[in-house]
């Protein structure tokens, strides 16, 4: 329940920061999609249901805070979870280049579902090649800080496990 609790909260501190703050910076309209950076983290180190509803509803969370069609971003997530929880049981993880990797490889399968997805509801000309540069700049940012993330969430499951066993 605690650890429920936690990846809760970050989830909820994650959103708020990348729809609101993050885009502040100067880097223009590119902004680090720390949503899915954990999303990976839950398909990598906690492939379960609730994990799988927890991307889902990571995803739906900003459908509703930033996108003009509902359930686009939902479906992403949940494809990024699936994708990542069946590729986890054939690669090694524990490498930080190799978590890097697999966010990047996710974050290019989020970003195709959603040109797919929006090109099929959205008809603009010239949409393919600006899409393509805005995800490919968006998955090579959430790849660097892939790994100070995930070491931030292993610090935070570490501190859950330590308070678990001390109380009573």
């Amino acid at each position: 329940m605690r650890l429920f609790l936690l990846f809760f909260l970050v989830g909820i501190f994650v959103l708020l920061l990348q729809t609101t703050l993050l885009h502040l910076l100067p880097g223009g309209p590119i902004a680090p999609d720390l949503t899915l950076v954990l999303c990976v983290y839950l398909g990598l180190y906690h492939p379960t249901v609730g994990a799988a509803l927890g991307s889902f509803l990571l995803g739906y969370s900003i459908d509703i805070v930033s996108s003009r069609v509902i359930g686009v971003n939902a479906f992403a997530m949940s494809l990024v979870f699936l994708s990542v929880y069946f590729s986890s049981r054939a690669i090694w993880l524990q490498n930080p280049m190799v978590s890097s990797l697999v966010v990047l490889l996710a974050a290019l399968v989020k970003g195709a579902a959603l040109v797919l997805v929006s090109a099929i509801f959205v008809s603009v000309e010239g949409f393919w090649i600006g899409a393509a540069w805005y995800i490919i700049k968006e998955a090579l940012l959430a790849a660097v800080l892939a790994p100070m993330v995930f070491a931030l969430l292993r610090r935070g499951e570490n501190f859950v496990e330590r308070f678990r066993s001390v109380a009573p």
